[in-house]
């Protein structure tokens, strides 16, 4: 399908990004439509006044199972308003456990001041322990919920681990690290929409949820080359916490208050169920979780957190679908799907001592291989990648620039080869009227089959041979180019797409560099200097590609209506103006002495052997 025609498709692709990415950091915590399920009797209890750390008065709503006797709690903390839990909380009566809301301060019906980016670890405590203390409870409390809900369990454990029996974070966001995007690798104009949805007291979800506003809003800002700082209000949205993010945009942004130490980590003894989805946009939050919690906690408590990777997107980690997104088009295998909200509670039912371990957990870590339509088990996250298939950059001089003469991914490095260039305009946003897909729109919002942001002018392109066998891809993509710019700052986007024997592509994966940012610590690009841009931000991902498939590389300037613009300056990113707009020449070398390259890590379990009949 052509470009044109394809447009009519994404006239919501910035709903989809949210939706899927992080707009889904907004979903309802509903559970699905009931149907004709009658449920046990139960009682609900509006608005408990509970009393911060600091005296402040806190709201929880709890429903619990009318009939007598205590029963565990299940608490969630939420920026949302806490009636999103009700049809959830029905279930998990019905299974015998409470289930406790709390509108974080600011929100709904707990006083402070509407911040919805600090630590409600202390406060998430506070509701513990007066949990603990309630005639229907026995004592005994568990945590859940998604992505924002997610985080809110890490910041709950690292003050109070010893008063939580188990924890299930789902698709968590980690500050810094996935949402609140904020620095190194571009920022959202996301951050405008969510931040107006959770503005004040009560929830905005009417403008939250217009599509055609908040695109039209962001075009027209990109556009007119409007600084970012100025984002907000041109929303009708001031915040004072997008202005303190916006400040700190050419630094590294400090996020560390709100996330566990390496010493906390150690402390969180308790069980864990970390659930993300290749297409999850919080999944470098869900994995870093896991990565830091695994590694800094003793060997027993390690042993004790598991992990499930999907094929999921955002949303779907809650309820998990045959299809990716708002796809028609992208399907997976009917195991891909099981009911989550059963699966939680039998987690829940083994760490309370009422069941046995879920049978799906077969060892610590499951993950989905799409392609092969199956689960694969592997005791840690590092031992699901054997090793990895390294192709080099390769063109002569006159390919490369389009995709029906690409450059080559091949097996060895170049002795020598030519020089290829990419221009980066900042005053161009032509690219509009192409397409309107965020970066992260594609790989988390079911848009994996969509191909025309490889083809905007000034992307490169680069396509291995047709593989000789099936390849199957488990990891992270890593990508290390070797660069030289004429300004002192730029942004670059690289996808890498699976072109299957049919011509059909599913992206497998997209990053960015922004140029200052390169090696971590911000420092200004000297110009004409030639030095290594590692892309290592790629999702995790888990597919095999048929014999006969290709890799497709692209690479090419970030112009993007729903990002951040870098105009190229080096100067106060997100306060700049079209006046000091600056045209990035930016050379990419690719031969012996620059081995540009593309890693792939390849899954180190096999397929079982077929057995006579």
């Amino acid at each position: 399908m052509g470009v044109s025609s394809r447009r009519g498709q994404r006239v919501c692709a910035i709903a989809r990004f949210v939706i899927a990415v992080v707009a889904a950091f907004a979903a309802t915590e509903l559970a699905a439509e009931d149907g004709d399920i009658e449920h046990v009797p139960v009682d609900v209890l509006l608005h408990q006044r509970v009393s911060a750390p600091d005296g402040l008065s806190l709201s929880a709503t709890v429903w619990k199972p009318a009939a007598t006797g205590k029963v565990p709690a299940v608490l969630v903390v939420t920026p949302y308003i806490s009636d999103e839990a009700h049809g959830r909380a029905r279930h998990y009566a019905d299974r015998g456990y409470a289930m406790v809301s709390l509108d974080r301060r600011g929100r709904g019906d707990s006083d402070g001041v509407p911040q919805v980016f600090t630590d409600v670890g202390p406060d998430a405590c506070a509701v513990i322990d007066w949990i603990r203390r309630q005639p229907w409870s026995d004592g005994r409390i568990a945590m859940r919920g998604g992505s924002y809900r997610g985080m809110t369990q890490w910041m709950t454990a690292r003050h109070c681990p010893d008063a939580l029996v188990t924890l299930i974070p789902t698709a968590s966001a980690y500050p810094g690290e996935d949402f609140p995007r904020v620095g190194p690798h571009g920022t959202y104009a996301y951050l405008t929409r969510w931040l107006a949805l959770t503005h004040g007291r009560t929830g905005n979800t009417q403008l939250f949820s217009d599509d055609e506003y908040w695109e039209r809003k962001f075009a027209d800002a990109h556009r007119r080359y409007l600084p970012f700082a100025q984002l907000d209000r041109f929303v009708g949205a001031p915040s004072t916490q997008f202005q303190q993010w916006v400040e700190g945009l050419s630094a590294l942004p400090d996020f560390a208050h709100l996330t566990p130490t390496e010493a906390q980590y150690a402390k969180m003894e308790l069980p864990v169920l970390t659930i993300t989805g290749h297409y999850d946009g919080d999944q470098p939050g869900a994995l870093r979780y896991y990565r830091e919690h695994v590694a800094s906690a003793s060997p027993a408590a390690a042993a004790e957190h598991f992990l499930v990777i999907g094929p999921w997107d955002h949303g779907d980690t809650r309820r998990p679908t045959a299809e990716l997104g708002s796809s028609e088009v992208v399907a997976f295998g009917e195991n891909s799907v099981f009911d989550m909200d059963q699966f939680n509670l039998d987690w829940f039912d083994w760490r309370f001592g009422r069941g046995s371990k879920p049978d799906f957990l077969k060892d610590r870590v499951a993950y989905y291989l799409t392609g092969a339509n199956r689960w694969v088990y592997a005791s840690s996250l590092d031992a699901v990648s054997e090793r990895t298939r390294t192709f080099y950059l390769e063109a002569e001089a006159f390919e490369a620039y389009e995709g029906f003469r690409s450059g080559q991914l091949v097996d060895g490095p170049a002795e020598a080869s030519a020089v290829h260039t990419i221009k980066s305009d900042p005053l161009d946003v032509s690219a509009l009227e192409i397409t309107q897909t965020h970066q992260f729109d594609l790989i988390a919002g079911g848009e994996i089959d969509d191909p025309s942001p490889g083809y905007l002018e000034q992307t490169l392109t680069f396509h291995s041979p047709r593989l000789a066998a099936p390849m199957r891809v488990a990891g992270q993509l890593r990508l290390t180019l070797y660069l030289a710019m004429d300004t002192p700052d730029a942004d670059l986007v690289a996808r890498v797409w699976a072109v299957l024997p049919d011509s059909t592509v599913r992206l497998l994966g997209t990053d960015t560099v922004r140029a200052r940012f390169r090696t971590g610590a911000p420092k200004l690009v000297t110009p004409g200097a030639i030095e290594p841009y590692v892309f290592e931000r790629f999702f995790w991902q888990a597919r095999e590609l048929p014999e006969g498939a290709q890799i497709r590389l692209t690479v090419g300037p970030l112009n993007d209506p729903t990002m951040q613009k870098n105009f190229n300056t080096g100067g106060r990113l997100g306060f700049e103006t079209a006046q000091d707009a600056r045209v990035a020449t930016i050379q990419l070398h690719h031969d012996a002495q620059y081995p540009s390259r593309l890693e792939v890590p390849l899954a180190a379990w096999a397929p079982p052997v077929a057995q006579d009949d």
